[in-house]
């Protein structure tokens, strides 16, 4: 695992735009970078990215004694909190959510992180900045979803702090009222519902809800250990499972929100290892970290020229996949998985040999009925899939992050913000061929998940769907229930498969017959097939380019059906896999599928 040269490329990156944008260090603006006005310093400039390396750079210092980049975190520190520099970070504003209360989580885990090497060099004043600050992001309640647990660690941090250095003052009672509302978020298996309301399931149980109960279990889990044991349960049970959503390629499947982050997603588990909370061995935590490191650097995450993480996922993917929230320094979220460094140089997670993947080791289909998640892997190809029965959001940055039927590790969906351009891949949807206009899905109202199906309900548009989709291997078998019928004049069903990726100069090879159609792409073997069967009248392959979140084209091959009283099932096959069968072999797996659908 070369982690230590992907942290050294992105550091020197970082710290290379940081000189040059003041010398403070405090803020940091990178060439060609999204800025937003969330979080700036006094001097207009932006901030998020410096904060979002503090946790790697105080880890890496706790890890090595590097004094030289500890020199640095103090200079930071010291500017960043100072009322009299020019790129002092600004108080949280009064009465509202800011993002600063966010930061303020990381800003308090790194100073406590380094507390012995960083806070004498700070001197009081510098303490008293620092204190001031953390303590101004904690005035107004963030209670309505993953954003208690910035404010619970900032005041843990402090009410730990207190006792040796009295600069830093915590509130108890507003600290125990945040861990009540992230109480009240669970929905089973581990899993947190990313608010009160509504549904969404995502990565946030690994980028917040995860690593910043670790974060505050080490600062101060002790003093508390009803909430610590509570808090803990979950994790255990979250961890349990969570290594089936690594595919072999080294990815998780990309789903959700704030895709960005990257390997942000293995931060709770190096921790919870070196908090010997770990269920596994060292061994398969090294191969998930290392595959989920380098899949993301050699589909581009770092643009060398610039210095800098990009804000797409890949050198050729559409930046749509950043939220509007997203500015050139929210991808360094990612970077607080190099917590990895906390772990001694000796542990057998740094010498032990990699051991398979649960994908790796045989098939499996793995219901979590809480999130509304069947998870599907497949040994001989690698692959993995989400077929997703419970989140819903309907905002155009979220639609299409969340709403699709599946998603996959090796055919990343595709993505448009356009109000009524939702895509089609892996959704059913209403289509205008005269505007390209499309209807998507609405909240789920019912949900159920089994061993190998999912099915719910849903309204679309006017109308009222029962869809089951059916897993067996890398097929699965879609049946749309069209439980109420509206007549809507030049509007049409739509339904696409997986979407298929090209690169570069990549050709795609395609075959239609007999109500089937195959696209390929011979440079890297994957397959996507679909079959029509029953409602479905057109069967085509669909070309498109700059929606794909990792591709720069794409082809999907999308059913087609007209809205009629008399047309109230669709149903339909389909096969994606980067290792696709004998092309007997996957005719017979679609009879099987349909055998099994009764049509």
């Amino acid at each position: 695992m070369d982690a230590e040269r992907l942290f050294r490329e992105i550091l020197e990156g970082f710290l290379r735009n940081a000189a040059k944008t003041s010398k403070s260090l405090a803020v940091c603006e990178f060439p060609d970078a999204t800025i937003t006005e969330s979080f700036k310093a006094a001097s207009g400039l932006s901030t998020t990215a410096v904060c979002r390396m503090m946790p790697a750079m105080a880890a890496w210092v706790k890890g090595t004694g590097d004094r030289k980049l500890l020199e640095t975190v103090a200079t930071i520190y010291r500017n960043a909190f100072d009322p009299a520099n020019p790129d002092y970070w600004l108080p949280s504003p009064d009465g509202k959510q800011n993002q600063r209360q966010v930061e303020s989580s990381i800003v308090a885990w790194s100073l406590w992180l380094l507390r012995e090497e960083l806070l004498p060099l700070l001197g009081e004043r510098g303490r008293r900045n620092v204190a001031e600050w953390l303590e101004g992001c904690t005035r107004v309640p963030v209670r309505g979803n993953n954003w208690a647990w910035f404010t619970a660690v900032n005041q843990a941090a402090r009410l730990a702090l207190a006792p040796s250095w009295p600069e830093f003052q915590g509130q108890e009672a507003f600290m125990i009222d945040d861990l009540k509302a992230l109480d009240a978020m669970a929905a089973g298996e581990g899993w947190y519902n990313d608010g009160l309301t509504g549904h969404g399931f995502d990565y946030y149980n690994s980028w917040v809800f995860a690593s910043h109960f670790l974060y505050w279990d080490e600062i101060i889990g002790r003093r508390y250990p009803e909430w610590s044991r509570r808090f803990a349960q979950r994790l255990d049970a979250w961890l349990k499972t969570f290594p089936h959503f690594f595919a072999a390629n080294g990815s998780h499947v990309l789903y959700g929100r704030s895709l960005i982050y990257r390997w942000a997603v293995v931060t709770p588990l190096v921790l919870a290892y070196r908090q010997q909370r770990w269920p596994h061995s060292p061994g398969l935590l090294k191969r998930i970290v290392r595959g989920n490191l380098e899949y993301f650097w050699s589909i581009g995450a770092f643009d060398s020229d610039r210095g800098k993480l990009r804000e797409s996922l890949s050198a050729e993917g559409t930046t749509r996949i950043r939220e509007t929230y997203i500015d050139g320094g929210h991808p360094y979220w990612g970077m607080q998985a190099f917590a990895m460094f906390l772990i001694p140089p000796g542990d057998p997670f740094w010498t032990r040999s990699e051991e398979p993947l649960p994908v790796e080791r045989a098939d499996f289909q793995l219901p979590l009925k809480g999130p509304g998640l069947l998870v599907a892997g497949s040994k001989a190809s690698g692959h993995l899939r989400l077929i997703q029965a419970r989140s819903t959001r309907d905002d155009p940055h979220y639609r299409d992050k969340y709403n699709k039927l599946a998603y996959s590790s090796h055919f990343p969906f595709c993505v448009n913000w356009e109000k009524t351009r939702g895509g089609w891949d892996n959704s059913l949807v209403l289509w205008d061929a005269t505007t390209g206009e499309t209807i998507t899905r609405g909240v789920i109202e019912s949900s159920e998940v089994t061993r190998d199906r999912v099915e719910i309900v849903y309204p679309l548009g006017p109308m009222r769907v029962r869809t089951r989709v059916i897993v067996d291997g890398e097929f699965e078998g879609r049946v749309h229930h069209i439980e109420s019928v509206a007549s809507l004049s030049g509007w049409v069903f739509r339904e696409g498969s997986y979407p298929l990726g090209l690169s570069g100069g990549d050709r795609v090879k395609q075959s239609a017959a007999g109500g089937t159609i195959q696209a390929s792409n011979p440079r890297t073997t994957h397959l996507v097939a679909v079959w029509r069967l029953a409602g479905w009248q057109l069967l085509e392959g669909f070309t498109g380019t700059g929606d794909s979140v990792v591709y720069p084209r794409y082809v999907i091959p999308t059913l087609t059906a007209e809205i009629s009283p008399d047309r109230r099932i669709l149903a339909s096959v389909h096969y994606a896999s980067p290792r696709p069968l004998r092309d007997k072999d996957v005719a017979d797996g679609a009879a099987r599928m349909r055998t099994r659908l009764g049509l």
